[in-house]
């Protein structure tokens, strides 16, 4: 789940100026050479994002001028516990998105004219399909395809050296940085917090 609402003012982004936006934001945020297909699928499904163009935009300073690279304020709504790994990633992803387009058009952005708010939603307060959900349901929606290619036998081996998130099938490279719980005498590998947390509260792990 990862829901992006990207206002600006109306008129001055072209529809090609949208699309480019879009392209790159899901290119980098959607892409995943060590995700399973199955996990992929359901991410991309879970995911949406759309502009909200608003008509008498205005600054501290009046009127938004037509010929400078307009404000925007993006709006990325996930899980709470999703948040802080989310922010360090996607503010990053959409600064880049829309540099990309002002480079184009020449425009020299301003400072404080663009803000990406990574909202956190408190478990409860998702309405996944129109139920209320938590952060750990969202997840389980999000990974079950893959959940169910396991019980199947139809997972793909894992690589020499790497390790496998239980949770989604993500692949994860041992190291000092890597995300690791010891289960079992075992070390078990994870692609983000959430699904480390996930898998501690699935198990009854302290």
């Amino acid at each position: 789940m990862i829901l992006i609402e990207i206002s600006c003012p109306a008129g001055h982004f072209s529809e090609a100026d949208r699309s480019r936006i879009v392209e790159h934001i899901w290119t980098i945020a959607l892409s995943d050479d060590h995700a399973p297909a199955e996990t992929m699928r359901r991410a991309r499904q879970m995911a949406h994002l759309g502009f909200r163009e608003l008509t008498d935009w205005h600054t501290g300073d009046g009127p938004v001028d037509s010929k400078v690279a307009p404000p925007v304020i993006a709006s990325v709504s996930v899980p709470q516990a999703w948040q802080d790994e989310t922010a360090r990633h996607m503010i990053g992803v959409i600064k880049a998105a829309v540099r990309r387009v002002d480079n184009e058009h020449g425009w020299s952005r301003a400072p404080g004219s663009l803000w990406v708010l990574i909202n956190g939603i408190v478990d409860g307060s998702i309405g996944m399909d129109g139920k209320s959900s938590t952060a750990d349901e969202v997840l389980q929606a999000m990974v079950a395809d893959y959940q169910e290619a396991v019980k199947e036998g139809r997972s793909e081996p894992v690589p020499d050296g790497m390790l496998v998130d239980p949770m989604c099938g993500m692949l994860v490279r041992p190291g000092p940085r890597a995300i690791t719980l010891e289960h079992d005498g075992e070390t078990i590998g994870f692609c983000a917090v959430a699904c480390r947390d996930a898998y501690r509260a699935q198990h009854a792990l302290v």
